[in-house]
């Protein structure tokens, strides 16, 4: 009788010890890109690029592979995210995982049309995201177009997508940076721009491709405030924190010639003005330069001259970003973190500012300070000839 319990319970055992809900990897469908559009009656319009495997070229080929697909774009419109991504599942044969997810793209019009925040309900709260995707904005043309296209140099436009920010040194812009800035009283999101533009590749032949083309500032209900190109978006970035401080070509006095230099290791500090002044800040931005080209009559190798270039690339750099700083300001969108500042310094005065924050932000006076130090001015002192 003993043995024959043993046996029954040895058998109802079993079915316990089995991984009833294990997928095998052949049973995934890995989405890389998502694209968000505006569908009109508030509703949502949803795309996955999700990869093909058994199409990719491989590591070591390059880009897309001849004139196969690598990849499929498959789309479906909710009232909620999770809607939408219910019915793209009942398309496909394997199952959804965004784990793996690299971009989120997110139309303009989605933005100016529809409250962006409800997005992001479902991407704090389920944990099958992992909030390192990056979140961009598809300037004048549909998410889903982004997501169409293909790449000369990658597998999939997504992929091209986080490499072109993370070689610009936009390390800074994930979902979860997203969603920190939104819900912060002090902070307003900075979103990197994209645009679909032609390039010419051998021959005659054309190609549309995704490039960063600036970055978009957002108020606090997170409509797009301002659009600023590559040159101030970079300037606004580093003066954010988000680092994007890559290199900089200044004209020298009376117009002689330019100077290049490259940047690196950017920083920034904010501080009140004699420490206890809340409406007067000071942002000083910090890098260490390298100069790469010299069309100017200096002679780099001569101290003085290299004492004045530092001197005068300081006042440059501080002339632009003040211009910057003094544009987005008028728009009362505080992407630089100062209320952040003021509600850590002076957290009484805060309490009694921060619901207006925007419009305390622009009658609020911000001084930026430039302190680069020129490491070094390269192999030669003057101009070759």
């Amino acid at each position: 009788m003993r043995i024959l319990l043993t046996y029954i319970f040895v058998l109802l055992l079993l079915p316990a010890a089995g991984c009833t809900d294990f997928v095998e990897p052949n049973q995934l469908a890995f989405v890389m890109g998502t694209a968000i559009d505006y569908a009109g009656d508030g509703s949502i319009e949803v795309n996955f690029q999700i990869v093909i495997p058994s199409q990719m070229s491989g590591p070591f080929k390059g880009g897309s592979s001849g004139d196969s697909d690598n990849f499929v774009v498959l789309s479906a419109v909710g009232r909620d995210i999770f809607e939408a991504s219910q019915k793209i599942q009942k398309k496909t044969s394997r199952r959804l995982m965004t784990n793996h997810r690299i971009v989120i793209a997110i139309s303009e019009e989605f933005f100016n049309k529809n409250d962006v925040s409800k997005l992001f309900d479902k991407l704090g709260r389920d944990p099958a995201n992992n909030l390192r995707d990056v979140i961009i904005l598809v300037k004048g043309s549909k998410a889903k177009d982004f997501l169409m296209l293909k790449h000369p140099m990658e597998h999939l436009s997504s992929i091209a997508a986080g490499k072109e920010l993370l070689i610009n040194d936009m390390k800074s812009f994930s979902s979860r940076e997203f969603i920190l800035d939104s819900v912060s009283e002090g902070t307003r999101p900075l979103v990197p721009v994209m645009q679909i533009e032609k390039i010419r590749l051998s021959g005659n032949k054309t190609k549309q491709i995704a490039v960063v083309s600036g970055f978009a500032v957002l108020n606090k209900k997170l409509k797009v405030q301002d659009i600023l190109d590559n040159s101030e978006g970079s300037a606004a970035a580093w003066m954010a924190g988000k680092g994007s401080a890559d290199g900089i070509t200044i004209p020298w006095k009376d117009g002689s010639g330019t100077l290049s230099f490259r940047l690196t290791h950017p920083e920034r500090r904010i501080r009140s003005v004699r420490g206890n002044d809340p409406k007067h800040l000071i942002l000083t931005v910090k890098a260490q330069a390298y100069l790469l080209e010299n069309k100017t009559p200096l002679d780099m190798y001569n101290v003085e001259d290299v004492v004045e270039v530092q001197k005068y690339m300081n006042e440059q750099i501080q002339k632009e970003l003040q211009q910057t700083m003094d544009r987005v300001r008028q728009r009362g969108s505080d992407v630089f973190g100062f209320g952040e500042y003021l509600h850590r310094k002076h957290p009484y005065w805060w309490k009694s500012q921060k619901n207006d924050w925007d419009e305390t932000f622009k009658e609020t006076d911000v001084m930026v300070k430039a302190d680069i130090l020129l490491r070094s001015v390269g192999a030669s002192g003057s101009q070759l000839k």
